[in-house]
């Protein structure tokens, strides 16, 4: 328990926010519930139905912009509020549809809000919290939750998908409707501008700045902020490797155990939620001290050995390096997603969170995109197991591009050439 004092110290608007976000995740499988739907209920193939989902991925792209783009404009809060309300509805008015072709472009649209939600989130982590400690911790609290959140509602979805999919739609809406009434009467966003305010007069600039400028145009931000730049672009990478768990992974399941090959992928997704839940706390509190670049340089190294393990898979194919590799990787995911939104959180002012937050997650919808295709064309080309040394290749080039950055930062901030206040004023 002593390690939960970790979390300890958070606002109680932060705790509000993530308990909102945990009930929320819930109802959140939206992508799966498209696929499950039109073949469970209404017998499409999967070709028709990985057409839904296709189309649902690429809408994200446009959404997390967009909701970045008018958390900025319009306060984070009130965009939550409006993306969550929309998305309940949508959802429960599939229960009226239920059974024909428009359910699924309904789903699409939920997916649509959904997805605007995403940025207002991260940037109302960062405008709640006044230290990078502090974010660190609320950004792993928030990550914890939401990987509860997940794990619970497709178990329980489970049971009544098939047979009464209505019951499904109207909990969800349900979920949705209950997140977001704790956020309109619990995240009280005056309060807290006040107190840091009060404590930083740099914040209360910002909060200045926000109400009388309109929001800059994004590509004249990021010529100003070229290593947050740098950072956005070969972030990349990081939605390219840990797409691998979801693409690559199944098939080297179904390629090294055969006809067991799924049922291996099942429990590989089971430690992959016990890890996540045993480690976030214990490796928030083992990398508290260290800076977010760093914590990602070693998820990046997380990453390649776990993932690089399975080539292993060809010479020893047995479930024992599997499990040792989910571990590995899943280190990796913890210490790179909990950390990911904290550089641009100390170097972007609160007017322009969420348009930068919003452009990390359009760049890893671009990543989750386009590694299943790129990935491949990779196994067509060679065989399965060489596929892991290529992404331990690329996960040590993101480890190194990381390090480089922590280091061009630290020489330039020894120079007196860049300092992270004075860099996010330049904006």
């Amino acid at each position: 328990m002593s390690l939960f004092k970790t979390y300890a110290g958070l606002s109680r608007d932060i705790y509000y926010l993530c308990l909102a976000r945990t009930i929320n995740s819930t109802g959140d499988f939206v992508f799966s519930l498209i696929t499950l739907v039109l073949t469970l209920q209404m017998g499409m193939n999967v070709v028709s139905a990985g057409i839904f989902v296709s189309m649902a991925a690429l809408i994200s792209g446009p959404g997390v912009l967009l909701g970045g783009y008018l958390s900025d404009l319009m306060g984070k809060k009130t965009i939550i509020v409006i993306g969550q309300l929309l998305s309940a509805i949508l959802i429960i008015s599939c229960s009226f549809w239920s059974g024909t072709i428009t359910v699924g472009y309904l789903l699409i649209a939920v997916m649509f809000f959904i997805s605007i939600t995403r940025p207002a989130y991260n940037a109302l982590i960062i405008q709640l919290c006044t230290e990078e400690k502090e974010r660190k911790s609320a950004f792993s609290l928030m990550y914890l939750g939401a990987n509860l959140g997940i794990a619970i509602g497709p178990l329980i979805a489970g049971f009544f998908i098939k047979d009464h999919v209505n019951i499904v739609f109207i909990s969800i809406g349900t979920v949705f409707l209950i997140s977001t009434f704790i956020i309109i009467n619990q995240v009280k966003i005056g309060t807290r501008k006040e107190l840091a305010s009060t404590s930083s007069e740099h914040a209360g600039q910002q909060e200045q700045q926000r109400s009388s400028q309109p929001p800059s145009p994004l590509f004249r931000l990021l010529l100003k902020n070229p290593l947050v730049a740098f950072f956005i672009v070969v972030s990349f990478l990081n939605y390219f490797i840990y797409m691998q768990y979801s693409f690559s992974l199944p098939l080297q399941m179904n390629h090294s155990f055969g006809e067991n090959g799924a049922a291996y992928y099942g429990s590989v997704m089971t430690i992959n939620a016990i890890s996540v839940i045993i480690l976030t706390t214990v490796i928030l509190s083992a990398t508290r001290k260290l800076t977010a670049l760093n914590s990602i340089a070693t998820g990046a190294l997380f990453y390649g050995i776990g993932f690089g393990a399975l080539n292993l898979l060809g010479t020893f194919p047995h479930f024992s390096i599997v499990a040792l590799s989910t571990v590995l990787w899943t280190i990796g995911e913890i210490l790179v997603q909990t950390n990911i939104n904290l550089y641009i959180a100390s170097r972007v002012p609160d007017t322009h969170q969420g348009r930068f937050n919003g452009l990390l997650l359009f760049v890893g919808c671009l990543g989750y995109t386009l590694s299943p295709y790129l990935t491949g064309i990779f196994i067509r080309s060679m065989d399965m197991e060489s596929v892991w040394i290529i992404i331990l290749a690329v996960s040590l080039f993101y480890a190194l591009s990381m390090t480089i950055l922590w280091y061009i930062e630290k020489s330039s901030t020894r120079r007196n050439e860049m300092k992270p206040l004075d860099h996010s004023k330049s904006i």
